[in-house]
């Protein structure tokens, strides 16, 4: 995970402490993320740490675009597993 290796400790610990107040929030896309990662074994201490660490990761990616970008989070942006996606279709004229 190149996004810890390169930040600081601090930066480490901010976005693991972000990411557990993120799994616990009722409804957003970091916990979702965290539910899908723990849904073959749900009470394996190791997967849980390293689902953390996959949320931890996500928000520093998503940090990361929203400075860089200059735009403003799009909770819930990518779909479900299994989720029909709606796409625009051309009509023919």
């Amino acid at each position: 995970m190149v996004v810890f290796v390169l930040g600081s400790r601090n930066q480490s610990y901010n976005f693991w402490i972000a990411g557990l107040v993120a799994i616990h929030q009722r409804e957003n896309a970091f916990r979702d993320k965290y539910e899908r990662y723990l849904s073959a074994t749900p009470f394996d201490a190791d997967r849980k740490r390293k689902a953390l660490t996959a949320v931890a990761a996500k928000m520093a990616r998503v940090a990361y675009a929203v400075v860089k970008h200059g735009s403003d989070y799009q909770r819930f942006f990518e779909q479900p597993w299994g989720a029909t996606c709606f796409q625009r279709t051309s009509s023919p004229r």
